[in-house]
């Protein structure tokens, strides 16, 4: 694997909710997912985007939906960053400098430590992109296609199609 952005990609809760939600562009997050599974590539997310998500599936769906998606998450062919003291200050920096939430700069901070391009359909982090110049990945709406759930399912990894019917069984 190449050590540059084209190989590495941090997720932000804006690519894991609209994935987890089968929203547009969660097929490009399945993608991602597929690819990182056979270490094509290589996918990161910190635990502060991973409080997002939680969270905000908590006060949606409740604690059992959320503890759900947590095992769901952590089973995912990624690595979980902890907000250890270096990528909390470069966090703190992106957030010093620029208005975006916090968990966003976690997200940035990462991707600079990485050299990654941060996943995401967020317009505040695009714009951040735009003035400091990191690598973004930005989703897209795509139209649905059989041929990526076939991939997916060849290829085990789990997919989370929306919360309304709960989690489905892996594939």
């Amino acid at each position: 694997m190449k050590n540059d952005f084209r190989n590495r990609y941090v997720l932000d809760a804006y690519a894991v909710l609209c994935y987890l939600g089968d929203e547009a562009g969660s097929d490009q997050v399945a993608i991602l997912l597929a690819k990182a599974k056979t270490e094509d590539i290589q996918l990161y997310l910190t635990w502060m985007n991973l409080g997002e998500v939680y969270y905000r599936t908590y006060r949606k769906h409740g604690s059992i939906e959320a503890e759900k998606v947590l095992s769901t998450i952590k089973k995912w062919p990624l690595e979980l960053l902890p907000g250890d003291e270096s990528l909390t200050l470069e966090a703190s920096r992106v957030k010093a400098s620029h208005p975006l939430s916090y968990a966003d700069a976690f997200a940035i901070g990462a991707a600079l430590k990485y050299n990654a391009a941060v996943v995401t359909g967020d317009p505040e982090i695009k714009s951040a992109s735009a003035k400091m110049g990191f690598s973004l990945f930005w989703l897209e709406p795509q139209p649905p296609s059989g041929q990526i759930a076939n991939n997916l399912s060849e290829n085990g990894v789990q997919l989370v199609l929306g919360f309304s019917g709960g989690l489905s069984s892996p594939h």
